[in-house]
């Protein structure tokens, strides 16, 4: 093994693609490419593109990729998602064992074992390993076989694998951590002895949008000059989206001239059947950038979140977000920039939407707050360099 270098950097992250959709994913890859005009960066991931499954999609071994080095291994074993669920409800809030628990970890997936010894051989290569997401495979194992100059960038969230005793060891391991928000950093902080080590709330950049097509899009999907909400992101129930689609139908009742639902990205449920939903499919990265400038509201309807890129992408548009409020990172966007709004009900759901379209003086307000918050909490210069803080410090 060579020694360690001053501009080599690991990245271990569970898939990786310029096509591969996922925020834990989009923020590895734009660290990356960033600190790639300073650094040599190795990527070790899988070769999934589907996180559902966890097929093997993408061919294994070396490519370059935006100046990148990835290296992708095989995923071992394909992710029957139904019978995982099945095993996970066995042992969410029940006595179980540890074995049990690491079980659970081996079908969660994806289980490469190939990347965690290529990473293990060559952990003295690099200055800093960085780790993202704590939740799989490759972040949990890999910890443990390349933990001395490792950072974690968690991505976490009150979900209950978050109580699982495997983890108390993933969060023991790391020598630093970066954060996304100020309530993952007071989460994590209240559940795991941080002792001494550093940590920083790195957040992640958001590009203001360049004049992005959205006549072109309104005329590509028929759409004219008909205001429309929005959902951008994976569509499946562990996201929020069923209940969203109760929502809507519940407002859509109650008004007169609703406002059609559009959904763009990967559908992971049964598509929906309902008056005024329509399917896009997964669009390119600047038909969707059209999309979310375009629209009156941006709904983010997950329980469960870390960051959000699709809501501050909404801010920095100009366009206000409706928010799950029992998510308390996207609460807190809300009351920290006051460019968006939230809902804890059907009925406040219905509210707020008629609220945002009959109150132009409100959305004037939310649009110049939001904007003025994701300027002044979340440019790209900002956040490298707390990264490069946690390089020097664990390197150190």
């Amino acid at each position: 093994m060579s020694g360690r270098t001053s501009r080599a950097l690991a990245f271990v992250v569970q898939r990786y693609g310029a096509d591969v959709p996922g925020g834990s994913e989009t923020l590895a890859r734009s660290v990356a490419e960033r600190l790639g005009e300073e650094f040599d960066i190795t990527v070790f991931t899988s070769c999934a593109r589907d996180y559902v499954t966890w097929r093997n999609e993408l061919p294994a071994g070396r490519s370059l990729e935006a100046g990148v080095e990835v290296l992708r291994y095989p995923v071992q074993e394909e992710r029957d998602l139904a019978s995982f669920n099945r095993f996970s409800d066995t042992l969410y809030g029940r006595p179980h064992t540890v074995e049990d628990e690491i079980e659970w970890l081996r079908r969660q997936g994806p289980y490469a074992p190939e990347l965690v010894l290529a990473l293990q051989e060559r952990k003295d290569d690099f200055r800093a390993i960085v780790f993202f997401t704590y939740l799989y495979y490759p972040t949990c194992v890999g910890l443990k076989a390349a933990s001395e100059r490792s950072i974690l960038v968690p991505t976490a969230h009150d979900e209950p694998p978050l109580a699982l005793s495997i983890y108390r060891e993933v969060f023991r391991l790391p020598q630093a951590f970066a954060f996304l928000t100020v309530p993952e950093a007071e989460l994590v902080r209240s559940r795991f002895d941080m002792g001494e080590r550093p940590w920083e709330v790195a957040g992640m950049g958001v590009d203001l949008p360049a004049a992005p097509d959205v006549e072109g899009f309104r005329q590509r999907h028929g759409l004219r000059s008909q205001p429309y909400l929005l959902y951008a992101g994976r569509i499946d129930a562990g996201k929020g989206c069923v209940e969203m689609i109760e929502h809507y139908q519940s407002y859509r009742e109650g008004v007169t001239g609703p406002l059609p639902l559009l959904l763009i990205g990967q559908l992971n449920m049964p598509e929906p059947q309902v008056k005024g939903v329509r399917y896009l499919g997964t669009l390119p990265e600047d038909e969707k950038r059209a999309a979310v400038s375009g629209a009156s509201v941006v709904v983010c309807p997950s329980p469960y979140e870390s960051l959000s890129i699709v809501m501050l992408e909404a801010m920095a548009a100009g366009v206000p977000a409706l928010v799950n409020g029992r998510s308390e990172v996207l609460r807190d966007h809300c009351v920290r920039s006051n460019g968006g709004l939230y809902y804890e009900s059907a009925d406040e759901f219905a509210a707020v939407i008629s609220l945002l379209q009959g109150d132009r003086s409100l959305r004037e307000a939310l649009t110049e707050a939001g904007q003025r918050y994701v300027r002044e909490n979340y440019k790209w210069e900002a956040v490298m360099e707390k990264y490069r803080r946690l390089i020097r410090a664990v390197s150190a």
